[in-house]
């Protein structure tokens, strides 16, 4: 049965990308609820952090991709996201510059950080195993042998993304708000895409991920009375977000490159690596 499937994977590479997300994500779901009906204790947020972490780990597993976990160059990963770590670095002092110092700024318990940031680690493991390391690797696997297929890889891991996050308008979030974050994900996860078919290192992309949603999500991980909904629905569009998707598309573009064609394919975790002998 598993053989089936792996070699369904490997011959119709978007159409068991879309499948796999959907099963998935509505997987994940079921488990999130079941999760949601451990007592609300500090012990048991951790037990579902833990929980919600291993799931996606056994996905790359389960496909055939474990070599994702040691594949690939870390250093080469955070040099191409140099520019993106280099803003969101720039962001998040902003938003502490902004608020230490007021005495009048509702901050959370030490222990609540340290629980909503282990979230947002959680959340950066459980997205880059399932979209990166699983789904883009699934259209990989079949299209990513050419200029053209490499685009097509990324762009099709990156609309898959980008539509995960439109069950946020069911959590009560502005539908204005969560179209826009699906349009900034989306893009943000070509730019993800890019980066992780350039380096082959998902731990490069696990720490970047966590940066960018401790930046974005940095109200309801911080502040009392913050919620990730109300975080969603303060977003906007903008001209500055405007320049920000051109920028992470440009950046995108350079690192795949036609140049870059051969060295991307002897990144991806399933490609046979040349004889030692």
């Amino acid at each position: 049965m598993l053989k089936k499937i792996r070699a369904f994977v490997g011959q119709h590479g978007i159409l068991a990308a879309f499948i796999a997300y959907v099963l998935i994500d509505g997987l994940l779901l079921g488990l999130g609820q079941l999760l949601s009906l451990l007592p609300d204790t500090l012990a048991m947020k951790y037990l579902q952090e833990a929980i919600l972490m291993i799931f996606p780990v056994a996905i790359v597993f389960f496909f055939g991709f474990s070599r994702a976990f040691k594949n690939g160059s870390f250093l080469r990963g955070l040099y191409c996201f140099l520019p993106f770590i280099v803003l969101q670095l720039f962001l998040l002092a902003v938003f502490f510059s902004d608020k230490l110092g007021n005495p009048e700024i509702p901050w959370k318990p030490w222990y609540l950080m340290v629980v909503g940031v282990v979230s947002v680690i959680g959340v950066g493991v459980r997205e880059e195993c399932i979209y990166r390391a699983t789904i883009q690797n699934i259209v990989a696997k079949k299209h990513a042998n050419s200029v053209k297929g490499i685009w097509i890889t990324v762009i099709v891991g990156a609309l898959i993304f980008g539509l995960t996050h439109v069950t946020n308008i069911f959590f009560g979030a502005d539908p204005l708000a969560v179209l826009k974050q699906m349009v900034s994900v989306a893009i943000i996860g070509l730019l993800y895409g890019a980066v992780y078919l350039r380096s082959g290192s998902l731990w490069a992309l696990i720490l970047v991920h966590t940066l960018t949603d401790i930046v974005g999500l940095a109200p309801s991980t911080f502040l009392r009375g913050g919620s990730v909904t109300a975080d969603i629905s303060r977003l906007s569009f903008s001209w500055i977000s405007i320049v920000l998707w051109l920028f992470y598309i440009g950046l995108a573009a350079y690192l795949l490159r036609p140049s870059k064609c051969k060295q991307i394919y002897e990144n991806l975790c399933f490609a046979e690596k040349p004889s030692e002998q």
